[in-house]
């Protein structure tokens, strides 16, 4: 008797801007247990970065960044999945075995779903296991008042509360009611670091149609998602060759937050410093700032630096020079 081909689990893994959805999803590639992942990662802008700092092996990544995967670039989802499996599954030790799609930080979760809910080849081949929203526990008081951010919650089966570690108790407690306040059936769990055990994300079956469907009763309308991105938000991308000088982009980047900490939702980089052998992964949000070295260089790849700027009303063509004069001056 035939056996019905065993449909390949999904987790959509969404949160704002800076919420330590990457974070999330290297924390589950190196912890889990659970066979081949591929990962589909989705970026807000004209040049990816995420990719970069995603750990999976290159032929079971994909990266879409010419737009968000909740409006412009739907028809790439499904491609995008469609070529992961095909590029996987005629190999048999490349199999995969769960796909981890992480959503831009400004993705409506709602056409996302419907995606995957509505194409038919996709309904075959996989299924939405669940959604995880990582939320911002520093942050996430000031962001509530974005409509993103208060969907990526109700629509989430698990939210992660991270950076708990930036936060006190009482903090906590609060931002435990607004988002049950939001999602009464969500699982909630607390991480730093985006450290949680692998197995209580991956493996576990939460996605529920019926109950998406008491929160948006028009989700499977194919019509009824054109979703808007607020217009005063931005985001630069820039790519430049040559080495950073380490001291003058130190200097510029404390100053910029200072000045714009506000202004700036985002910014992340992959950066090539003079005399540093390694890739400098740069990552902040409003005023925190994180830096630290990533991989080697590889002899065979262009030591270029890629960085991003997310934000509101921002100088760009200022910021590009600002960060153009910290390049390093023979």
């Amino acid at each position: 008797m035939h056996q019905p081909r065993r449909k390949i689990p999904v987790t959509v893994i969404s949160g704002f801007l800076g919420a330590g959805k990457t974070t999330l999803v290297n924390h589950l590639m190196q912890h889990n247990t659970a066979g081949r992942i591929g990962v589909v990662v989705n970026e807000f802008g004209e040049v990816g970065i995420d990719g970069q700092l995603i750990v999976a092996e290159e032929e079971a990544l994909i990266e879409i960044n010419n737009g968000c995967v909740c409006c412009t670039v739907r028809a790439d989802l499904v491609a995008s999945v469609k070529e992961l499996l095909m590029r996987t599954q005629s190999n048999t030790r490349a199999k995969l075995d769960r796909l981890i799609v992480e959503t831009s930080g400004l993705a409506d979760p709602a056409p996302v779903l419907q995606t995957f809910l509505a194409d038919p080849d996709l309904r075959e081949a996989v299924e939405l296991e669940s959604v995880v929203t990582v939320v911002d526990a520093h942050h996430f008081a000031q962001q509530l008042q974005d409509e993103i951010v208060r969907e990526q919650v109700a629509f989430a089966d698990i939210v992660v509360i991270n950076k708990v570690d930036l936060v006190d108790g009482h903090a906590l407690d609060q931002l435990e009611q607004q988002v049950r306040a939001l999602n009464p059936t969500a699982a909630i769990t607390t991480a730093s670091h985006s450290r949680v055990a692998a197995d209580s994300l991956l493996g576990v079956r939460r996605f529920s149609l019926p109950a998406l469907l008491e929160v948006e009763p028009d989700l499977l309308d194919e019509n009824a998602h054109d979703h808007e991105h607020d217009s005063s938000i931005q985001s630069c991308a820039l790519v430049e060759s040559g080495a950073l000088d380490p001291d003058r982009f130190n200097r510029w980047i404390n100053q910029l937050v200072q000045q714009r900490g506000p202004q700036l939702m985002r910014m992340k980089g992959v950066l090539h410093f003079k005399s540093e052998p390694r890739q400098f992964h740069f990552h902040s949000v409003h005023m925190l700032l994180e830096a630290r070295p990533g991989r080697v260089w590889r002899t065979d790849e262009t030591r270029d630096s890629k960085f991003v700027f997310i934000g509101r009303d921002l100088d760009m063509p200022r910021l590009r020079e600002a960060f153009l004069d910290c390049l390093h001056q023979p």
